[in-house]
């Protein structure tokens, strides 16, 4: 975040002013554009981890060599999923080998084996930046670049008997479990159930949405998101789907998508569904075309603290923001300047999906909490 001026006019109480002013700083002790912090851009790479190869060859040498050039052609499928808006994938041209070569810059081995003649791998390939934007670029597609957010699903089952065990097995999970998720916009992770997750958030808390026991629990796994996936319903149908996504950055939560299914045996089906929609979702907040941009004044008003700290959190997790700047903060009001990506009206669009509400009030906008 950049604080690029601060003024202090006539404050109604310098001990509320002390106190903004403090969780300011503490929340923005340096100059940072918002949009650094995550990405898949790194510098002037980019860069497509946990791709999975299973080659056979002559020999163990050929068949490594096999899997790399496969990977690489996974690899720069995905990027093109990451970076190119859905309505300008058909444009997207052919890149050969020679381009290729010129993209890449560098393979990682995040594990690998062989037996006999066949080599298993989980690879990660690392683009250029500058490369893959003139490949794009030569067939007018400008770069809209999303940010993934992973997320942490809590699959839970209530039946007739109440809820099912962290660690039990059933339908339900094993359908989170079985989705490929690998080059979307929120990759998935289930949590273990074991001991040490039961012993951090009980079934009952994570039904009810108890905050503080989902805290506990991600501090074992430190996902950005939290996603309680509740089925209800005995096996023989029907069942009721749906659940509650937590922003565990902001606070903030939304209810999934809910639908009903005849049995168990569509479980797979609906949960590919919800996955799709959470992932359409944060594409819509996440995905930033770097080929615009502006710059907005916007009026802050404020209650109380809290309203200013929401603010600042949701400002934060929104990656066509650049950067915020505080031109002034008083007690009942601040008055920021956003540089953005993109058009106001998408900015708008933007601000809403993170939970914000950006509207003209005579010759200003303004911005709160919705």
């Amino acid at each position: 975040m950049t604080i690029a001026q601060y003024r202090t006019p006539a404050m109604p109480s310098a001990r509320i002013f002390s106190t903004i002013f403090v969780v300011l700083m503490a929340l923005a002790p340096v100059a940072v554009p918002l949009s650094v912090r995550a990405q898949i851009a790194s510098g002037n790479t980019y860069t497509i981890g946990g791709i999975d190869v299973d080659v056979s060859g002559a020999d163990a040498v050929q068949a490594r060599q096999q899997a790399i050039r496969e990977a690489r052609q996974k690899a720069v499928r995905l990027l093109v999923e990451r970076m190119v808006p859905a309505e300008d994938r058909a444009k997207v041209p052919p890149v050969s080998d020679q381009r290729l070569d010129g993209m890449v810059r560098g393979v990682e081995f995040a594990r690998e084996r062989t037996a006999g003649n066949r080599y298993i791998g989980t690879l990660g390939v690392v683009f250029s930046a500058e490369p893959v934007k003139q490949w794009l670029g030569e067939a007018g597609i400008s770069i809209a670049e999303t940010v993934a957010r992973a997320a942490l699903v809590i699959a839970l089952w209530k039946d007739k008997d109440g809820l099912q065990a962290l660690d039990e097995r059933n339908a339900w999970r094993d359908a989170w479990g079985g989705l490929d998720t690998l080059g979307t916009a929120v990759p998935l992770a289930l949590i273990r159930g074991d001991q040490l997750d039961q012993d951090a958030m009980t079934v009952e808390q994570a039904y009810v949405g108890d905050v503080s026991a989902l805290a506990r629990l991600n501090e074992r796994y430190r996902a950005p998101t939290l996603i309680v996936a509740i089925a209800e319903g005995d096996k023989a149908g029907p069942i009721k789907l749906g659940g509650v996504r937590y922003d565990m950055q902001t606070g903030a939560r939304s209810e999934v998508m809910t639908l009903s299914v005849p049995d168990s045996s569509q479980l797979a089906d609906a949960a590919k569904k919800i996955h799709a929609k959470l992932d359409e979702d944060w594409r819509g907040l996440a995905t930033v075309r770097r080929d615009q941009q502006a710059g907005l004044d916007v009026v802050v008003p404020l209650r109380a603290l809290a309203d200013w700290v929401q603010v600042r959190q949701r400002l934060g997790a929104i990656p066509a923001i650049r950067t915020v700047s505080v031109r002034t903060l008083e007690a009942d009001r601040a008055e920021l300047h956003l540089d953005y990506y993109g058009s106001a009206e998408q900015l708008q669009k933007v601000l809403m999906q993170a939970g914000l509400q950006l509207e003209r009030d005579a010759e200003k906008w303004r911005l709160q909490v919705r």
